[in-house]
């Protein structure tokens, strides 16, 4: 009999998964698997019972936001020797599971798991962790937003923000300098982005060339601090219209992007708290990550 691992964060989405627990455990069981159901009691503890314990098994499948995911993805690429991983999304913030087309309810997710293939997919690095989506800094981007706001909304609230503000010195920036693949881009910046997506928020990426989950590239997006009532609409109309566009934000696809900013500044990866960096190199990692996805 094969052997599943299910991962799952109870409180995540205002604590939906356990109503489900026994539905998708019997989903999994008239399928042939024996299931091992382990609730996470906190940050970390995804990361370091997959660590200990995943090699055990045939798949492990996580549910949670993109927090759990980002734990499970850390464990598999230190460990090199998992199974393939597998997601159930249950938490307001699913932008992964979204951007995989796997569906966001439970059940309909617990039945793709089992009818789909598995699918390699870039990850990451961000200094010495790894993540699956998404890390961003600047406005709009601190714990506070995150925790109540999904990642791909950043640019909507942002476009938000500057059509409502009367001061533009409300607006606060970051003084940065950016090496993209060897481009070097010097500047205030608002908000950066760096994800593994076409679109962040509806905003659709139009990068050189198609861009994909597992082409080995960030799609990459920088909002520079409007200096005037020109410039503040030029950000605007591009965040709220992807046929505008504008020299206030800059856009690339890039396997590597290192930043210096003039101090400290706080980081957002995967919708948690990526701690505060003056200097950080993000990488691309090439096909990283096993994942369970639709066929």
């Amino acid at each position: 009999m094969k052997k599943l691992l299910l991962v799952f964060n109870p409180k995540a989405g205002r604590g939906e998964f356990p109503k489900y627990l026994y539905d998708v455990v019997e989903m999994f069981t008239r399928e042939g698997f024996e299931v091992t159901a382990y609730p996470t009691s906190g940050i970390g503890d995804a990361y370091n019972f997959i660590l200990e314990r995943g090699k055990d098994f045939d798949l492990i499948t996580c549910s949670g936001g993109d927090g759990i995911m980002n734990e499970a993805a850390n464990a598999y690429i230190k460990l090199k020797t998992l199974p393939p991983l597998s997601y159930i999304p249950c938490g307001t913030t699913n932008d992964f599971a979204v951007s995989l087309g796997l569906p966001v309810t439970i059940p309909e997710a617990a039945k793709a798991i089992l009818d789909g293939r598995p699918r390699q997919v870039d990850a990451g690095l961000f200094g010495d962790k790894y993540f699956t989506y998404v890390a961003a800094f600047g406005q709009f981007t601190e714990v506070p937003y995150v925790t109540a706001q999904s990642a791909k909304n950043i640019l909507g609230r942002a476009a938000y923000f500057l059509e409502g503000i009367k001061q533009l010195g409300s607006i606060h920036d970051i003084c940065c300098k950016i090496d993209i693949d060897g481009e070097i881009i010097i500047g205030n910046f608002m908000l950066g982005i760096i994800t593994n997506s076409t679109s962040v928020g509806g905003f659709k990426f139009q990068p050189e060339n198609d861009s994909a989950m597992d082409d080995g590239l960030f799609e990459t997006i920088f909002v520079r601090r409007p200096k005037n009532i020109q410039e503040q609409s030029d950000i605007i109309a591009t965040l709220t219209n992807p046929e505008a566009n504008t020299e206030m934000i800059v856009m690339r696809s890039a396997k590597k992007v290192f930043i210096e900013a003039e101090g400290p500044c706080d980081w957002t990866i995967d919708g948690e708290y990526g701690g505060r960096h003056k200097q950080i190199t993000i990488e691309n990692v090439h096909r990283a990550l096993e994942i369970i996805a639709p066929s």
